[in-house]
């Protein structure tokens, strides 16, 4: 017969493997949107979360609200709250944010819906750093426009290509001067 430590100890490697099996596959699949192919968005596991705590959250607070049999109902209701303000924090993400890489141009959009562009020639200063093993390509334009991306997760080839050839030659391509495949 299984112990309860063995079985907890199962469980939590069986959960472990599962979140592990699911983040490297939305590292090596990127989500495109469908009605904008150019952009890519977070990994679905997202909107994943983000219904799931949207229902627990909800559920909770059906309980929490409509029960008069609770002891201490307060922790419980504080609880489902959370729960639901962090499934919506989890959809708006997902809604609102995305890259688009172009030839000339970075587009994106960050987590409230603001929208922004920044011109490969206006990058104005732009790092790599390694965070917790992960890559991450920090840029900001002159016109004070910041972006960073996890060059892991997200391909931002034509922006590397652009960032190289400043690297190489002292300076930003003009026109067609550097051709970069389109993702």
């Amino acid at each position: 017969m299984i112990t309860a430590v063995v079985l907890k100890f199962l469980l939590f490697a069986a959960a472990l493997i599962l979140v592990v099996v699911l983040v490297r596959r939305a590292f090596k699949k990127p989500n495109r949107a469908k009605s904008q192919p150019d952009r890519i968005r977070m990994p679905k596991f997202v909107l994943i979360t983000a219904w799931v705590l949207l229902g627990l959250g909800l559920f909770m607070s059906l309980l929490a609200f409509g029960s008069g049999n609770m002891r201490d109902p307060v922790p419980f209701r504080i609880a489902s709250v959370v729960m639901v303000a962090g499934g919506l924090l989890f959809l708006l993400m997902y809604n609102n944010w995305y890259i688009a890489p172009g030839r000339d141009e970075i587009a994106f959009g960050t987590i409230f819906g603001v929208a922004k562009v920044i011109r490969y020639s206006d990058i104005a200063d732009y790092r790599m750093v390694d965070r917790g093993g992960q890559r991450m390509l920090f840029v900001k334009s002159s016109t004070g426009t910041k972006f960073s991306v996890n060059l892991a997760a997200y391909d931002v080839s034509p922006l590397l290509a652009h960032i190289e050839f400043h690297r190489l030659n002292g300076r930003w391509p003009v026109g067609g001067e550097l051709r970069t495949p389109q993702p």
